[in-house]
């Protein structure tokens, strides 16, 4: 009998950590919703994978140091689909060194990372977000 209660707590005990950090993953609390930064570079990597599309950039900032910023989105499934978005969106999208600029709410520690609202490519295309 208390081998059934010792294995009955440690999958309890399981469950409740992987749900823990399943619901944990979800939120914007990282980022400042209250502030838009843009900038605009080059393209170094672009992951069309889950559970988040990332843009990645080298952007060239006031000191002329390069920093490479990440850029999230939404799933590859939900941007395929996108209403707002002008392009259909797909993994071959962006290749490193083309221009882009991104457009979105920093995180709030300062880390060059951004929660995109918007996405313009070299060719000045809006390829989602804006009014």
């Amino acid at each position: 009998m208390n081998d059934r209660i010792v294995r009955a707590f440690i999958v309890s005990l399981g469950v409740g950590l992987v749900s823990t950090g399943v619901f944990a993953h979800h939120g914007a609390a990282v980022y400042d919703n209250d502030t838009t930064v843009e900038v605009a570079g080059k393209v170094t990597r672009f992951e069309f994978v889950n559970p988040h599309v990332l843009i990645y950039a080298a952007v060239t900032d006031a000191d002329g140091k390069v920093v490479e910023w990440s850029g999230e989105l939404t799933s590859p499934n939900r941007l395929a689909r996108a209403q707002r978005s002008t392009v259909k969106w797909h993994k071959d999208m962006f290749q490193p060194g083309d221009d882009i600029t991104l457009i979105g709410n920093p995180a709030r520690n300062g880390a060059p990372s951004l929660r995109l609202r918007e996405v313009i490519d070299g060719d000045g295309t809006q390829l989602i977000g804006g009014s």
